[in-house]
């Protein structure tokens, strides 16, 4: 009886154990409650990861966690997933499907758009840049591109040269025509 009684107690605390979260688990739990899990952001200010390009994702937990891309919820985000673990969740999430956007209305094609083509892809869904991975544009959320647009033209994400340029280069109606087309796609 005594032995059952040990095997019954060490089975019921592997099966807690089994379904208690690792750090990575929970880690990515943590990212569904801002980003959402099989639908947009609630937000339109946060953007879309499911999808992803899942070598865009890994620089930017980088750069969260080193403090190179300034964002004080993000830095304390990316440092819940373990080290060892970054291209691990870069990789789930981008397996993920992407979320189909609700009422994002088609707006004509800006002529400058046909620029981002050249690093973000033809079909602007990511590439390859000189800089390295460019995310997907196609059916992010407006308000999400035109604020990163904007912080781009403003200097306060300069680590990405060639997209500072373009960005100052623009006028900020023309990157929010920019934006307006790129959500609906």
């Amino acid at each position: 009886m005594k032995h059952f009684t040990i095997g019954i107690l060490l089975l019921a605390a592997s099966h807690a154990h089994a379904q208690t979260p690792n750090a990575l688990d929970a880690a990515l739990i943590q990212c569904w409650s801002c980003h959402g899990k099989d639908a947009p952001p609630k937000d339109p200010t946060i953007p879309v990861i499911q999808g992803q390009q899942a070598a865009y994702l890994e620089k930017q937990l980088r750069d969260f966690r080193a403090g190179t891309r300034d964002s004080q919820i993000m830095s304390s985000m990316a440092e819940a997933v373990p080290r060892n673990d970054i291209a691990k969740a870069a990789g789930i999430i981008a397996a993920m499907p992407w979320p189909k956007a609700a009422g994002a209305a088609p707006a004509p094609a800006p002529g400058s758009v046909t620029a981002c083509g050249a690093c973000h892809g033809a079909e602007l869904m990511g590439g390859q840049s000189p800089e390295g991975a460019a995310p997907r544009l196609a059916g992010q959320s407006a308000e999400y591109l035109a604020d990163e647009m904007n912080n781009f033209a403003l200097g306060a994400r300069a680590k990405a040269v060639t997209m500072t340029a373009m960005m100052k280069s623009l006028k900020a109606d023309e990157r929010g025509k920019i934006a307006k087309y790129l959500a609906g796609l």
